[in-house]
């Protein structure tokens, strides 16, 4: 008999009676998804073995897909522009492969607001992951480098090759989010720059010009600011050679330069505006909102609040001291945040030094090659000092040219004065010589600068000076009317050192003062001659007229007579 309660023991099974038995299979909770092992079911009779029957049952593991995505770190502190690498690990947590995908779900605000960044999600290396297996990517986060301060979301998605229900019962490949929270920090950056299709950082020019720069002025923060405009100067070492920037402000060695500020603003497509700074001091109740200043208390010059990302083209305004060596020269020219420099937690590549890669964005040289002619007149002699009147006394002249770049188009004149003193000097200088005292003129065609010896090449020139009666004091002025722009204009005037007169100035002078008063007395004297035969003939004709008149009176009255 059968024991109910073992389900191992034998039951009656009569002929012609058929029972269902239910067999239930459960897959482990490892198990792989496809067909498992198979199953054999067997009944047989007890005691005849052989009497029995028996039926293979198949299962099909359903294919799960389930994916894990874990970030090395998704929180981040960011300033704009600045790119993160953020190792992802994706793992495959399902019961079969699985080819994934991974990309940019979304990023938005703090608002909600959708905003568009860079995010590299290297899609084309991504492989199919077997159950258990993991692949970890490097996902590149660019932080845009125009973008207000806030905390933003970047969410990126994983997908399996095949949709499967979720949670919720939805079918979707979507199987894991990974949320970057990333606070975008206050930022301030002002920077310097010039374009290269307006100007050019190195010019060359000469002492005692205006040089002017071009530059661009960009708030690159996402705050507003309020920078400031410095200048720096350097020295260059004796052992080394090496340039040395002074890391404070001003003009250092070049304190006989400045350097000077204007805005340049547009008005239409063409009409060019400068408007130069408008003076003022640090403890003023208020600044202009659209015009830079010039702080006169501080020497600080200072430029309007900038709302983030914009720009003012500035002119800088270089004036070189009129006796600046023959050199090349370095200007700094650097901008300043109103939050300080990187030491400050301000700008954030705002460093003290200027040397090879310190040289920040908000800094810029500016290199001034100093070339000029330098002429002077080194010597000036003559063989003799007096001559006959109307010969010609040669003048030797020895000019050299100490600049370092050549002269053209020389003008050298001999001048004569009576009395020549100081302020004929100071008047020469000015405005040059006189035309009616100039008595010579000669032109070079150039003299070259210094060489590598540093000694100038003296030329040698000879001009001839017209002998007058009497005797002058004669003058060599080299370019007297200033056309060339020179190092130093004080030596371009050198007076022979004694008078230059004719054999006998008295009696020269004597005898041009009676051949230049002989021939008008000669005319006066002959007029006054011709006046008194003028006179004369006059006088013998009125006598004439009045005998004839007498003798007519005479006839008329002894006529009267005879009539009576």
């Amino acid at each position: 008999p059968r024991d109910p309660g073992d389900p191992n023991s034998p039951r009656l099974w009569p002929v012609g009676t058929t029972y269902t038995v239910g067999v239930s299979v459960c897959a482990p909770v490892n198990a792989n998804a496809g067909l498992g092992p198979a199953v054999t079911v067997k009944a047989h009779l007890e005691g005849y073995p052989r009497v029995a029957d028996s039926v293979i049952l198949s299962t099909n593991v359903i294919h799960v897909f389930d994916l894990v995505a874990d970030a090395e770190t998704t929180e981040l502190s960011a300033n704009p522009g600045d790119t993160w690498i953020i190792p992802t690990t994706v793992t495959n947590t399902g019961n079969g492969p699985d080819r994934y995908d991974m990309r940019l779900g979304r990023v938005y605000d703090s608002a909600g607001i959708d905003v568009l960044w860079d995010i590299d999600v290297p899609r084309s290396i991504l492989t199919e992951l077997t159950r258990d297996t993991s692949q970890t990517v490097d996902i590149t986060i660019n932080v845009p480098t125009q973008v207000p301060a806030g905390d933003y979301t970047v969410v990126i998605q994983t997908f399996s090759e095949e949709d499967y229900p979720d949670d919720t019962g939805h079918r979707t490949r979507l199987r894991d989010e990974v949320m970057f929270q990333i606070t975008v920090n206050e930022f301030y950056d002002m920077q310097i720059s010039m374009d290269s299709s307006i100007d050019n950082p190195v010019k060359i020019s000469a002492p005692g010009r205006i040089v002017e720069f071009v530059v661009n002025v960009t708030n690159a923060g996402n705050v507003p600011d309020t920078p400031s405009l410095h200048n720096h100067t350097s020295t260059r070492d004796s052992s080394t050679g090496n340039v040395l920037w002074n890391t404070l402000p001003g003009m250092g060695a070049l304190s006989d330069w400045k350097v000077e500020w204007k805005m340049v603003n547009y008005v239409g497509n063409d009409l060019v505006v400068e408007t130069p700074c408008v003076e003022t001091t640090s403890d003023a109740d208020d600044f202009p909102d659209d015009v830079c200043v010039y702080m006169t208390d501080i020497d600080e010059w200072r430029l309007p609040e900038m709302d983030p990302y914009t720009t003012h083209m500035m002119i800088a305004t270089v004036h070189i001291a009129t006796g600046a060596k023959l050199d090349t020269r370095y200007i700094g020219l650097k901008v300043t945040s109103m939050a300080g420099n990187m030491l400050e937690d301000g700008d954030h590549d705002d460093s003290p030094e200027w040397a090879g890669e310190l040289l920040d964005t908000n800094e810029m040289i500016l290199t001034l090659r100093l070339k000029a002619p330098n002429l002077v007149v080194d010597e000036v002699s003559v063989e003799r000092y007096s001559d006959e009147v109307g010969k010609s006394i040669p003048v030797k002249v020895v000019l050299l040219n100490k600049g370092n770049v050549h002269a053209t188009n020389i003008e050298i004149v001999l001048c004569e004065f009576d009395g020549y003193d100081n302020e004929m000097e100071k008047e020469i200088r000015n405005n040059g010589c006189p035309e009616g005292s100039i008595v010579s003129r000669q032109t070079i065609g150039a003299i070259l600068g210094v060489d590598a010896s540093d000694e100038p090449e003296p030329v040698e020139v000879y001009l001839l000076y017209p002998v007058s009666a009497g005797s002058s004091d004669v003058v060599v002025v080299v370019d007297p009317t200033n056309n060339i722009v020179e190092v130093s204009e004080s030596d371009n005037i050198k007076k022979i050192d004694q008078e230059l007169s004719s054999d006998s100035p008295f009696f020269d002078v004597a005898g041009q003062v009676v051949s230049n008063w002989a021939l008008p007395f000669g005319v006066l004297m002959l007029t006054f001659s011709l006046f008194g035969v003028l006179y004369l003939v006059g006088k013998g004709r009125r006598a004439d007229v009045k005998d004839r008149l007498a003798e007519q009176s005479s006839l008329i009255s002894v006529l009267q007579e005879d009539e009576n």
